[in-house]
């Protein structure tokens, strides 16, 4: 069992830190976008 464990880890966690970049990239292009959107308003 614990031979497994330690192949799941090593699948999971680099799935788990490119989920949380794919996050994080989506939150900064919304964040843009939505500053863009304010910015224009004013004008």
């Amino acid at each position: 069992m614990d031979p497994l464990i330690h192949i799941v880890s090593k699948i999971l966690v680099p799935l788990f830190f490119m989920g949380l970049v794919g996050s994080a990239v989506v939150v900064l292009i919304s964040f843009v976008e939505d500053l863009t959107e304010l910015i224009g308003e004013e004008e």
